[in-house]
C-alpha cells in the first residue's frame, strides 16, 4: 500500500517536473531579444525619384531652343543671340514671277511652234521670252484682236521676268536661328515594328 502511494507520488511529480520544464522553454523562446531575419522587400531601399528631363531634351537628344526660325534685319542693327545674318532670295518674288512667265511663255512658244508646223515661219518669234510677241507683229499679219493678244502676252512675259529676275539676283539680308542652317546628325530611336526597336540617324543636311 505504501509502495503503491510512493509510485503514485513519483508519477505526480515527475509530470509537475516535465511541465515546468516545458512552459519554461516556451517563455525562453518567446523572451529571446534577437530580431526576425528581414525579408528582401525590407532590405532593398526604395527607388529614388527620377528628376525630370532638362528643358529641350526630347527623344533622346537635345532639341533646340523655339523661336522664330527667320527674323528680319537690316544692316547695322544688333544681332541677337542664337542667331547670324544670311543672304538669300527672294522667295515671293521668285515663286510668282515663275508662275507668271512660266505659264505664258509655255502657252506661247506652243502656239509659236503649232502656227511654224503649219507653215507660218514668222511665227518663229515667239519661241524668244518676252521680246518674241513684239517681234512677232513685226514678221507676221494679223487682225486687231491677233494684235491686242500678242500685246498682251508680251507685257504679261515683261511682268513676269520683272518679278523673277529680282528675286533672284537682288538677295536680301535675314536673320536666321543657328541651328536651323547648320547641318547636324543625332542618333534617335526608330520603330522596327510593334515590339521591336532600333537606333537610326536624324539631321539636316
Amino acid at each position: 500500500m505504501r509502495n503503491r502511494r510512493s509510485l503514485q507520488r513519483g508519477a505526480i511529480a515527475a509530470a509537475i517536473g516535465i511541465l515546468v520544464s516545458t512552459s519554461g522553454a516556451g517563455q525562453a523562446r518567446a523572451g529571446d531579444g534577437s530580431p526576425p531575419a528581414p525579408s528582401l522587400a525590407q532590405e532593398q531601399p526604395p527607388p529614388a525619384p527620377q528628376a525630370p528631363p532638362p528643358p529641350g531634351f526630347h527623344g533622346g537628344f537635345a532639341v533646340p531652343a523655339a523661336g522664330p526660325r527667320v527674323l528680319p534685319w537690316r544692316e547695322g542693327e544688333p544681332v541677337p543671340p542664337g542667331y547670324h545674318p544670311e543672304t538669300r532670295v527672294r522667295k515671293g518674288l521668285v515663286i510668282s514671277g515663275a508662275i507668271v512667265f512660266g505659264t505664258v511663255y509655255l502657252f506661247t512658244a506652243i502656239g509659236g511652234g503649232d502656227a511654224v508646223y503649219r507653215g507660218s515661219p514668222g511665227y518663229a518669234a515667239l519661241f524668244v521670252p518676252c521680246a518674241g510677241p513684239f517681234l512677232t507683229l513685226a514678221t507676221t499679219r494679223q487682225d486687231d484682236l491677233e494684235t491686242m493678244a500678242l500685246v498682251l502676252d508680251g507685257l504679261v512675259q515683261i511682268t513676269g521676268a520683272a518679278l523673277l529676275l529680282p528675286g533672284l539676283f537682288v538677295p536680301r539680308t535675314v536673320l536666321v536661328r543657328d541651328d536651323v542652317s547648320k547641318p547636324f546628325v543625332l542618333p534617335a530611336p526608330v520603330a522596327l515594328g510593334p515590339s521591336s526597336a532600333g537606333l537610326g540617324l536624324v539631321g539636316r543636311f
